[in-house]
């Protein structure tokens, strides 16, 4: 039996591996439109809503793209605050969005956070693109009636602005 079957890598110095805790999934899945993201009009879309006392370790948000743009598609968490500005609470890059399917193909980016966020407050969950134009751009899937009660979709270009009546596409999984 090798070093890291025993547990020796990641668990105590019996050899047991200490288990994770098991991940949850929150998600709203339904998607039946898409907004365009990039340079010079909405740069982040996303989902305005309440995670409270939880731990989340990956973020998925369901995308494509239209033309060739280029750049980096980047996944986050911001806390919501009612005035001025939001906090990031946590960001990562998914990669470039050359790989991205053309629409109308539908593809579920996900991130794993390099440090998970403990998270007890009002936030926005986003995908962040700040190349193209409006003719190569990212395509942010979302619906187009409010499916989750008290969640919205909200977008940024200078300022969040929310569609109380619409909702994006999501799924977070935390402990």
């Amino acid at each position: 039996m090798g070093y890291l079957q025993r547990g020796f890598a990641y668990g105590n110095r019996r050899g047991f591996a200490i288990p994770l805790p098991e991940l949850k999934v929150e998600e709203q899945t339904e998607h039946d439109v898409f907004g365009g993201v990039y340079n010079g009009g909405v740069i982040r879309s996303g989902q305005l809503l309440n995670i409270l006392g939880r731990t989340v370790i990956k973020l998925s948000l369901p995308v494509s793209k239209i033309g060739n743009p280029t750049g980096d598609v980047v996944l986050g968490i911001r806390a919501h605050l009612p005035i001025g500005e939001d906090i990031l609470l946590a960001s990562k890059v998914w990669g470039d969005i050359l790989a991205l399917a053309a629409y109308p193909a539908v593809t579920w980016i996900e991130v794993e956070f390099d440090t998970p966020v403990t998270i007890d407050e009002r936030v926005k969950i986003y995908v962040e693109f700040t190349g193209g134009d409006a003719s190569n751009l990212l395509c942010a899937h979302t619906q187009g009636s409010d499916v989750k009660a008290d969640e919205w979709k909200d977008l940024y270009t200078t300022e969040w602005i929310g569609y109380e009546d619409n909702d994006a596409a999501y799924r977070y999984k935390y402990y």
